[in-house]
């Protein structure tokens, strides 16, 4: 990384606030002039949930338009969190001034999706949230630990107060 930061992809949950995942996020971007992304991963339902609904709904437009439906709350849910974030941080709205804040929800296994667009989108750093509250000798849940395993680059792993 000679180079410095040039892409930083923020990973995010939408169940808690994780205003402190993207406080560390917009800090590094502010501090090294980076580029920031975020992405929120929408796990992929299950084989048996999908079949039960094919079951139940026969009309597939109305099944396809459910499906897109919870990618388009997600969507949805995520401009309202990074909004919050940024009324509830003036001083770092500030600082980030004019610059674009790009974000994308995308579905599948969380830490093959993130992984993937990380190394698809040329990103140098992932910040993420540890998913646990304390670091124990098992900090990091489940996707996080799978986000460690796969990526190329480095991950910046927060332990959020609520996340």
């Amino acid at each position: 990384m000679s180079q410095g930061l040039r892409r930083i992809l923020c990973c995010v949950g939408l169940r808690g606030d994780c205003d402190l995942v993207l406080t560390q996020a917009v800090g590094l971007a502010l501090a090294t002039s980076a580029k920031l992304h975020v992405l929120h991963a929408v796990k992929s339902l299950s084989d048996d949930v999908v079949n039960t609904l094919k079951v139940n709904i026969r009309d597939r437009k109305m099944l396809e338009a459910l499906m897109a439906q919870r990618l388009d709350q997600a969507r949805e849910e995520l401009n309202q969190r990074i909004d919050t974030f940024w009324r509830r941080h003036p001083e770092l709205y500030d600082a980030y001034g004019d610059r674009e804040l790009t974000h994308s929800v995308l579905e599948g296994y969380p830490a093959a999706v993130i992984t993937h667009f990380a190394t698809r989108s040329g990103s140098d750093m992932i910040v993420m949230a540890a998913n646990k509250r304390s670091f124990t000798a098992t900090y990091a849940g489940k996707i996080t630990k799978g986000v460690i395993k796969r990526a190329r680059v480095p991950v910046v792993v927060v332990v959020p107060t609520r996340c």
